[in-house]
């Protein structure tokens, strides 16, 4: 496994993302989750790329397919003890399908059927959680 991508949730249009511009980043194409209720930012690397997350969609983010992952509570956190981040990682080898941690499947309707997401278990608020991106 290597890291795919790293996430930051962050209020609405993600302002901050101004800032790395400033600083000299190259901001790639934003992009919305139909059906997870969240939009982004992206800046990308040679190996990996930056997300920053928002809610775009009250009602698709707090849908039970996405309630679980909690961008609801990590987006809007009402303290600093909740964690915005996130790490996704992605297989290095073919047929690496399952996560390095012990995980639940999700399948957000935006992704190919092939495509699924292991998230990590019992993550608490106040850590970043990590996903594993697999394919079928």
């Amino acid at each position: 496994m290597e890291i795919d991508h790293i996430f930051i949730c962050t209020s609405t249009k993600a302002p901050e993302g101004d800032l790395l511009v400033e600083f000299g980043l190259e901001e790639g194409s934003s992009n919305t989750h139909p059906g997870q209720g969240t939009a982004n930012r992206r800046f990308y690397f040679h190996n990996l790329m930056l997300e920053l997350l928002w809610v775009d969609n009250i009602e698709e983010v707090k849908n039970e397919r996405t309630k679980p992952m909690r961008f609801y509570e990590r987006c809007f956190r009402t303290t600093n003890i909740i964690s915005p981040f996130g790490i996704a990682f992605r297989p290095t080898v073919e047929k690496e399908e399952t996560a390095l941690f012990k995980a639940w499947e999700y399948h957000p309707i935006y992704l190919p059927d092939f495509l699924k997401m292991q998230v990590a278990e019992n993550t608490p608020l106040s850590e970043p959680y990590f996903v594993s991106m697999s394919i079928y």
